[in-house]
C-alpha cells in the first residue's frame, strides 16, 4: 500500500518537473529571438499645397429680444352705489306765529292792580336714611338713640355697643341683624373693643340699592328671643349714608 503512494507521489513530481522544463524552454526561445528593425520608406510624389479661397463674410446676425407679455389685472367688480347729484328743491319757509299778549284789562279807578306770582315748583330730593325704634318696658335692653350716619361707599357698615346704665361696656351680648330675609350675629365684645360690635353686610354691588336693616339684641344665636326693642334703618344708597355708627342699646333697668 506505502509502495502504490510511493510511486503515485514520484509520478507527480516528475511530472511537475517536465512541465517546468518545457515552460523554461519556451520563455528561453522568446527571449533569444532578434528584435526587428524598422525600416523607413521614402515615397516621392507631388506635394499638395493648401488653397486660399476667400469667402465672404455675411452681416452677423442679431437677435432682438422680444417684448414679454405682461398680464394687466382686470379690475374686480364691485357693487357702487352711484348717488345722484341733489335735485335742488325750493323750500317754502313758514313763518312761526308771535305770540301776542291780549291787551291788559283797564283797571278800574280806585281798584289796586295786583300781581300774581307762580309758586315754586318742588325739587325732588334723595330721603335720608332713618332708624325708628320699637320700645318696650320688659325687654332687658333698650335702643338708647344718638345713632350717626355720613356717606361711605368703601364700605357699607353698622356699628355700636352695649353699656350698663352708667355706660360701662358689657361683653357677651348677642346683637342680631336682619334684612332682606338673611340674618347675622355678632357677640359684644368679640374681637372688638368692650362691649363693642358691629356689621358689614352688603358686598360692593348693593351699595345703590335700597334696604331695610333691624338691628336688636337677642339671648343667643341658637335661642334668638328679643332682648330689646328693634331699631329699623331705611337704607337708601351708601352715596347717602354708608356707615351707621353710635349705635347702643343700654340696660334697661
Amino acid at each position: 500500500m506505502k509502495l502504490r503512494y510511493l510511486l503515485i507521489l514520484g509520478s507527480l513530481v516528475f511530472l511537475n518537473g517536465f512541465v517546468f522544463t518545457v515552460l523554461l524552454l519556451m520563455v528561453s526561445r522568446e527571449l533569444a529571438k532578434p528584435a526587428p528593425t524598422p525600416t523607413t520608406v521614402v515615397t516621392t510624389g507631388p506635394t499638395m499645397q493648401p488653397t486660399f479661397t476667400s469667402t465672404p463674410v455675411g452681416p452677423t446676425a442679431t437677435f432682438t429680444a422680444e417684448p414679454t407679455a405682461t398680464k394687466t389685472p382686470e379690475p374686480t367688480p364691485t357693487n357702487t352705489l352711484v348717488v345722484g347729484a341733489p335735485t335742488a328743491t325750493h323750500t317754502v319757509a313758514l313763518a312761526t306765529p308771535t305770540a301776542t299778549s291780549p291787551p291788559a284789562a283797564a283797571t278800574p279807578t280806585g281798584a289796586t292792580a295786583t300781581s300774581t306770582t307762580a309758586p315754586p315748583t318742588a325739587t325732588p330730593t334723595t330721603p335720608a336714611p332713618t332708624a325708628t325704634a320699637t320700645t318696650s318696658a320688659s325687654y332687658e335692653f333698650k335702643y338708647a338713640g344718638g345713632m350717626e350716619s355720613a356717606p361711605n361707599c368703601g364700605t357699607v357698615y353698622m356699628r355700636g355697643r352695649i353699656t350698663g346704665v352708667g355706660g360701662e361696656p358689657v361683653d357677651g351680648r348677642t346683637v342680631r341683624l336682619r334684612f332682606a330675609g338673611n340674618t347675622a350675629y355678632k357677640v359684644s365684645g368679640d374681637g372688638e373693643d368692650p362691649g363693642v360690635w358691629g356689621f358689614a353686610p352688603l358686598a360692593a354691588e348693593h351699595y345703590h340699592s335700597p334696604f331695610t336693616f333691624l338691628i336688636d339684641v337677642v339671648e343667643s344665636q341658637g335661642n334668638p328671643v328679643p332682648q330689646s326693642d328693634t331699631l329699623e334703618i331705611s337704607f337708601t344708597d351708601c352715596g347717602v349714608a354708608g356707615q351707621f355708627t353710635n349705635i347702643v342699646f343700654v340696660y334697661n333697668w
